[in-house]
């Protein structure tokens, strides 16, 4: 079962089509990197009422798969333009397959430095296990204080939320707001959430498997780097 938060059918329904296209069988690279984007768009607004605008120094950390479409598409909206940027490329180790117990080493990082960070947001495609949220905002809180942290994603399962606030200290959990376009109830016998993205977003997006898409360097990275 789905819940949308944040939209509604009547005056959203343009986001809410981008939102199918994710789960849709068999859909086109092109039509998924775009919903992504769109999404982002939507995602990034949302931050700005959340905000009043008022960001302060940000930084906005993601996934490598994230950048060229979810990602993008946040930060062309976000009324605070001067925004640092962290990229992570990430495993995911299965450490007990019957409990899910999931590790997600860093293996690479691009991070951009920021010497006072107010305003922390963190950008998911999707967040089930948290596994990888959590493992991105251990490394950046341990180097920075936030005063504000915002964990943003299109697509939630239920327990997702509640799942990450414990793996922290109440004085670090206590500075997450979740932002995200649908809350999704049902997993399928892989552990897949229903409908969720349509499944594992690497592929979907044409970046190969869990170990190709690392390989990938986003437009994003680059065009900062020049």
């Amino acid at each position: 079962m789905r819940t949308y938060k944040n939209i509604t059918y009547d005056a959203d329904k343009e986001v809410i089509q981008n939102m199918h296209t994710l789960s849709e069988p068999n859909v086109s690279v092109e039509r998924y990197r775009n919903a992504f984007y769109h999404l982002g768009k939507t995602l990034g607004g949302i931050l700005n009422c959340k905000t009043s605008g008022k960001y302060g120094d940000t930084m906005l950390a993601c996934a490598s798969e994230d950048a060229d479409w979810l990602v993008h598409g946040v930060l062309e909206t976000l009324s605070q333009k001067t925004v640092s940027l962290a990229v992570f490329w990430n495993e995911r180790i299965t450490l007990d397959s019957n409990t899910r117990l999931e590790y997600s080493p860093i293996v690479k990082s691009y991070i951009e430095p920021i010497s006072n960070c107010q305003t922390l947001i963190v950008v998911k495609s999707i967040i089930s296990t948290s596994c990888v949220v959590k493992t991105q905002l251990s490394r950046l809180i341990d180097e920075m204080d936030p005063q504000r942290v915002y964990i943003v994603a299109p697509v939630m399962y239920k327990d997702a939320e509640k799942s990450l606030r414990n793996k922290f200290p109440v004085s670090v959990a206590e500075k997450f707001e979740f932002i995200t376009l649908a809350i999704d109830t049902e997993k399928d016998g892989n552990q897949n959430i229903v409908p969720g993205v349509g499944g594992m977003v690497y592929p979907k997006l044409g970046l190969g498997d869990s170990h190709d898409k690392n390989k990938y360097m986003p437009e994003l990275v680059k065009n900062r780097i020049v």
